[in-house]
């Protein structure tokens, strides 16, 4: 009888630990949701020659990483076409930027990784639309 008390009291034991770190997943402690938000951006800018080049002086947009478990490392996979702020985001509201340079691209992809490898990317589009004949003024 002590001995199935012993054992009882043992497994108490054991779950309270277990209940107490988070359950005794692979993650203990990590939010299983991850992500970026927005996950897709898209930007058109106006323009005669089809040219994305006023998309350079756009308002930056920001991102907001969900979830994961920090540090985030941002990678951006077309510097040439996106600048973005940071490699690499911590705390506890992470964020990122990005602005445009200049260039058309359908799409852009911004991957961020979490300590743990899992990935989450945003799309960034940047096209040109030539002017609405009804809509230009006549000159």
């Amino acid at each position: 009888m002590l001995k199935k008390t012993a054992q009882v009291a043992g497994s108490l034991v054991v779950a309270i630990g277990l209940a107490s770190c988070g359950g005794g997943g692979d993650i203990a402690g990590d939010s299983t949701e991850f992500s970026v938000s927005p996950d897709e951006a898209k930007l058109t800018v106006i323009s005669e020659t089809g040219s994305c080049a006023s998309a350079a002086n756009a308002d930056p947009t920001v991102f907001t990483i969900i979830g994961g478990q920090a540090p985030f490392r941002i990678v951006n996979a077309n510097p040439g076409g996106l600048i973005v702020d940071k490699t690499e985001a911590t705390g506890k509201d992470p964020k990122f930027t990005v602005r445009p340079t200049g260039q058309c691209g359908d799409p852009f992809v911004i991957t961020v990784l979490d300590y743990h490898s899992r990935t989450a990317t945003v799309e960034f589009t940047v096209e040109a639309e030539k002017p609405d004949e009804e809509t230009t003024p006549a000159e």
